[in-house]
């Protein structure tokens, strides 16, 4: 990954500063020359919007590393997941798969949501309880939600595909 650094995001900023706050035109006469007065409302101005675009900068980067970080851990966490449900025997082959989810607010729950279709109510079970059983070991907090079900036809085409 690369990192910006602050005096790279610093460095887009300078022509910024770069811009004459006022000016005024000389002109040639015989009119007194006028002393400018040192007016800090601009300057402050300008270093107060500077200040914010940089906190403001700062806070979407945040944001996103946040966001992608949690997305890197919700996949490894359903490549899991979807490897355990391949080495149970009982259920190879049925169209079951977890899908993790987790909000980018800091300590919120991980969310499975365990989709598709199995012939029987016992094997909707096994398979919440291996994906709690595999989630809880690595997401203490998480919350597994059944969204399974439980189709009979399913086991007919195992049970054909298996004597063939």
């Amino acid at each position: 990954m690369q990192r910006v650094h602050f005096r790279h995001r610093l460095a887009l900023l300078l022509p910024i500063l770069a811009v004459p706050v006022a000016t005024s035109a000389q002109t040639a006469g015989s009119a007194p020359p006028r002393i400018p007065s040192t007016d800090w409302g601009n300057g402050v101005a300008i270093m107060a919007v500077i200040l914010l675009l940089i906190i403001g900068i700062g806070v979407a980067v945040k944001f996103y590393d946040v966001r992608r970080r949690h997305a890197e851990e919700n996949a490894a966490l359903q490549s899991l997941l979807s490897e355990a449900l391949m080495l149970e025997r009982s259920v190879v082959g049925l169209p079951v798969a977890p899908f993790v989810s987790q909000s980018v607010w800091p300590h919120s729950p991980v969310v499975i949501a365990v989709r598709g279709s199995v012939p029987t109510q016992e094997l909707r079970e096994t398979v919440m309880r291996l994906i709690e059983r595999e989630a809880f070991r690595r997401h203490p907090g998480a919350q597994a939600e059944d969204r399974l079900q439980v189709d009979p036809r399913i086991g007919h085409d195992r049970t054909r595909s298996a004597t063939r």
